[in-house]
């Protein structure tokens, strides 16, 4: 089997003409297309996220979330202490 490796720039059509050196022999042959993809980094921070002393930095992809979440469990927290503090004690 026979490589020749040639660095090249895909055109915005998406086309690639490939020439290849007059040695190369005529016949099937496999193309393999390799290119390099920048990693997206979806890094979530589990560790006190709803905690509202922590705010989500403005790259987090999953902010405006965070904010709902944080708004309905502050609601959540404030509904349960009201009901705890007018509930009778059977404390004398």
């Amino acid at each position: 089997m026979r490589a020749h490796r040639l660095n090249v720039t895909i055109a915005e059509d998406h086309q690639l003409l490939v020439d290849l050196p007059g040695d190369f022999p005529p016949g099937p042959a496999e193309v393999i297309i390799l290119t390099e993809i920048p990693e997206t980094k979806n890094i979530v921070r589990l560790g006190g996220v709803l905690h509202p002393s922590i705010p989500p930095s403005a790259s987090d992809p999953i902010a405006d979330a965070l904010d709902e979440l944080r708004e309905e469990r502050a609601e959540l927290l404030e509904k349960r202490a009201r009901r705890y503090s007018s509930e009778p004690t059977d404390d004398p």
